[in-house]
């Protein structure tokens, strides 16, 4: 049922075709009407131009709801790779970033999932502004639509991403609903139809988040922020640790690979000086030597100005990759797009709030939901 309370529409973007069809229904229209909104919605049109359908119908959907898309405020184009950065407008004033990486006809959508992030990574720029709320699923969506949106118009094709992750600014996984409905609605045969293996969720290492997420079919990929072989050093960089030490987290992760049959990622960010020397390289071999189904992306930090930490010369993170690989682990050393263009998560959105003096509120991790 679609509750409208006082002056505040619900976003027409927010609704999937079985809301939409239990709408239409109440009042008197029939339910197939909404796979044609839903069609008009995907292709961000105005309710004004959703042609085939009744005047009248098109009248009471402008009556009922906003529309909910988003607008690109802000376009920031890497010229050392392929790295492009949209700065994306709320109907609160509120702004997200999203990311496109790769060619503009293969390229990968990076999606927020929070406005800003509550978790305080010491690393990461999003944490250093604080978590101001969670984003439903329309808006999570509507970030891959406005990057198909903005890659048609600059390339003439469909625009549409080859892979999805979920890596933007905020942890899905503490908005676990919102990210659980917009991957639905993503790969819903009847709606996008976005393939499954093209979607990959990160999380900083939310332990009941992960056994949840390992209960519920989805053949989607996980990414899990790890960047420290011990507790210890993992503490001094994620403050999560705190809550979910890191035997707990690896508990969940093997339960995740036994549930779902599925490989799972480690994220690993080289900080110079602090998790890329031999020894932690040794933990790692020795923590993982015995795991199956495992793989580590290794990536050279992207500085973002507000920390002492650094980034470490290619060589030294060539040989850490090379002393997982002689261990026996499964490592990649991947490219980091977008240091030209500030692209670590957050810098953008920090920019732009930095020039009116905007600060932000933490919202405690109970608020998961």
């Amino acid at each position: 049922m679609v509750e409208v309370t006082g002056a505040t529409r619900p976003a027409l973007i927010d609704q999937s075709a079985e809301s939409l069809e239990v709408w239409l229904r109440e009042i008197g229209q029939p339910a197939y009407r909404a796979r044609q909104i839903i069609s008009w919605v995907y292709r961000l049109e105005p309710i004004t131009e959703m042609t085939d359908l009744p005047a009248d119908l098109r009248e009471k959907i402008s009556q009922t709801f906003d529309e909910g898309y988003l607008e690109s405020e802000r376009f920031v184009s890497g010229e050392e790779d392929s790295a492009d950065r949209f700065l994306f407008r709320l109907k609160d004033g509120e702004s997200v970033e999203s990311v496109r990486i790769g060619e503009p006809d293969v390229y990968t959508a990076c999606l927020s999932t929070q406005v800003g992030c509550g978790l305080r990574c010491s690393f990461c720029a999003s944490g250093k502004f604080g978590l101001t709320r969670n984003l439903t699923a329309g808006e999570i969506l509507a970030q891959v639509l406005g990057l198909r949106r903005e890659t048609a118009t600059q390339t003439g094709k469909d625009g549409w991403p080859r892979h999805i992750v979920y890596m933007g600014m905020g942890e899905p996984l503490q908005n676990y609903r919102a990210t659980l409905d917009s991957i639905r609605r993503l790969i819903d045969p009847n709606e996008i139809n976005f393939g499954t293996r093209r979607i990959t969720v990160s999380t900083a290492g939310l332990v009941p988040e992960i056994y949840r997420f390992a209960e519920e079919g989805l053949q989607v990929g996980l990414a899990v922020s790890l960047h420290a072989p011990t507790t210890e050093l993992r503490k001094s960089l994620m403050p999560i640790e705190e809550v979910y030490p890191l035997s707990k987290l690896l508990h969940a992760c093997r339960h995740y690979i036994e549930q779902t049959g599925r490989r799972l990622t480690f994220e690993y960010v080289l900080l110079a000086g602090v998790n890329d020397t031999p020894k932690e390289a040794r933990r790692l071999v020795e923590t993982f030597k015995d795991w199956k189904l495992v793989h580590f992306n290794l990536i050279r930090y992207n500085p973002i100005g507000l920390t002492q930490l650094k980034r470490p010369p290619l060589a030294e993170a060539r040989a850490f990759e090379k002393r997982l690989r002689d261990g026996g682990l499964h490592a990649t050393l991947r490219r980091s797009p977008g240091r030209d263009i500030n692209a670590a998560c957050g810098q953008l959105r920090g920019e732009e709030y930095a020039k009116v003096g905007i600060t932000t509120q933490q919202l405690p991790h109970s608020q998961a939901i």
